[in-house]
């Protein structure tokens, strides 16, 4: 397991590096190579995400910075075939869910994105930025 996947696995609090020079923290939920972020009414501000874009994560143990590193960036559906898989990951990770209707929620309200870590690193890593005060955990 690289450095990139075990990071992924073990933290669930990214930074999404958005051009140009826009960085929004988000928690997520992991499933192998890719993050699945909920972002709308109720959930963590998300912006439009570009096509590609760059992440930093954290090593849950030592709290150093990994990345960033690329990722691109898919709008999931509640028609896409990935939808279950992506809301179960979410559903799972999430803290505080609500009883029932969760899911309908998101398809209504939401946007559930796919994230997809490419395993190239580069020769630096960044100390992720200061999150504001209200940061996902």
């Amino acid at each position: 397991m690289s450095e990139v996947t075990t990071a992924l696995a073990k933290s669930k609090v990214a930074w999404l590096l958005l051009p140009p020079d826009r960085t929004v923290p988000c928690w997520y939920a992991a499933s192998g190579e890719t993050a699945y972020i909920v972002g709308g009414d109720g959930e963590q501000p998300i912006p439009e995400l570009p096509a590609e874009l760059r992440i930093t994560l954290r090593d849950k143990e030592t709290r150093r910075a990994i990345g960033p590193v690329p990722a691109s960036a898919t709008r999931i559906g509640p028609d896409s075939q990935d939808w279950a898989a992506a809301t179960t990951a979410l559903l799972g990770a999430r803290q505080s869910n609500p009883p029932e209707g969760l899911r309908e929620h998101w398809a209504e309200h939401c946007t559930v994105w796919a994230l997809r870590v490419h395993e190239e690193l580069p020769a630096h890593h960044a100390d992720p930025p200061q999150p504001s005060p209200v940061t996902p955990d």
